[in-house]
């Protein structure tokens, strides 16, 4: 038996090392690769990200495919194939996962997608290996709209994929490919950013016993950041400017008895409006509340937009309210209580109107 084990040992070897003998490897910094996302390219060998969505891009000739990197041990990531999705992978350690029962030595475009969020750890993407003879280049472009959302778990996809909201979260049932921001990313044919981490809020984080978080950062207290999970890392905002800005944000300050004052809540999310202003100007804003919670949060996201529309006399803020009726609790909640696809799905449906009234 023991001969047995060590021959199949030897042979899985001796066909990992003929395989690599077959392909070549396309570093990180290949200008094939497009990113969209925040990417950290201090090492353009090896590149860093965390937040949720972000992706890179190329298209490549054959019927081979691995991707060279370190995913981290709780997070997972979309592989697209010409628009399909072929696998979901974990990359714990620093590997070269090859991706199976691609067809055809044609030109392919592929995706990688981180599904998700900056919590479940830091990526590095350091290339890809394809067949030997084969050849990589660039998609043709991102689409010419972009759209950025910022939130909370909601936003992140969190627990989409779970099959009960008595199920506790698990990271591989997170996927920000089936948030809402993606359905309405994919209805405008737009770009999309996603800059959310669950559990944070505009002024008090989920669970906090303080009515002010101040040992955790809040989502506008990071928004600034290139890393989620690195606060001394910065993100160039005129590296890319969004046509549109979806937050909502809310859900987690008024998630609990312990809740901040109304006078605080609504002088935080105006100053972080003022931010956004300052960072992409007078593009469409839409400030989003629900559907987890309903009152007080509502009301005081509401009041931030009237105010902030007569005060600095911003035209091109909205608002769009989700009422918790939306969700059916037989039906649409996944993991935690979060909204499940089909209730990510309704949510998509109800801010999409909102957003076409607007956007051009």
């Amino acid at each position: 038996m023991k001969i047995k084990f060590w021959a199949g040992v030897i042979m899985m070897q001796f066909g990992l090392i003929s395989l690599l003998a077959q392909t070549k490897e396309v570093s990180a910094g290949n200008s094939a690769f497009t990113f969209s996302g925040r990417f950290d390219f201090s090492n353009p060998e090896e590149v860093r990200y965390d937040w949720p969505g972000a992706s890179i891009y190329f298209k490549f000739t054959g019927d081979q495919l691995a991707f060279v990197m370190e995913g981290g041990e709780r997070n997972y990531f979309n592989v697209f194939v010409d628009g399909k999705q072929k696998e979901v992978i974990h990359v714990p350690n620093d590997t070269v996962y090859w991706i199976n029962g691609i067809k055809g030595k044609r030109w392919h475009v592929c995706c990688l997608q981180k599904r998700t969020e900056g919590e479940m750890g830091t990526a590095l993407f350091k290339g890809v290996r394809i067949g030997a003879n084969e050849k990589l280049m660039s998609v043709d472009s991102l689409p010419d709209r972009r759209i950025e959302f910022i939130g909370n778990s909601i936003t992140c996809g969190y627990g989409t994929e779970g099959v009960s909201p008595e199920e506790d979260f698990l990271p591989e049932t997170e996927n920000v490919n089936k948030s809402y921001a993606s359905f309405i990313a994919r209805a405008f044919e737009a770009e999309c950013y996603v800059t959310a981490h669950s559990g944070l809020g505009v002024v008090r984080n989920y669970g906090d016993k303080k009515r002010v978080s101040t040992e955790m950062a809040t989502l506008p207290q990071r928004y600034h950041q290139l890393l989620d999970m690195d606060a001394s890392s910065c993100w160039n905002f005129s590296s890319w400017q969004p046509h549109v800005v979806i937050i909502n944000l809310g859900t987690n300050d008024y998630s609990t008895n312990v809740a901040p004052d109304k006078a605080v809540f609504v002088d935080r999310y105006m100053t972080f409006m003022r931010q956004v202003r300052e960072y992409y100007g007078d593009v469409p804003v839409f400030c989003v509340s629900g559907p987890m919670v309903n009152e007080p949060a509502y009301s005081n996201v509401k009041e931030v937009v009237e105010s902030s529309r007569l005060i600095y006399n911003d035209k091109h803020l909205y608002f769009i309210g989700l009422p918790s009726f939306l969700l059916n609790k037989t039906s649409d909640l996944g993991s935690d209580y979060h909204p499940s696809y089909r209730g990510q799905l309704k949510m998509a449906r109800h801010i999409i109107p909102a957003i076409a009234n607007v956007m051009q």
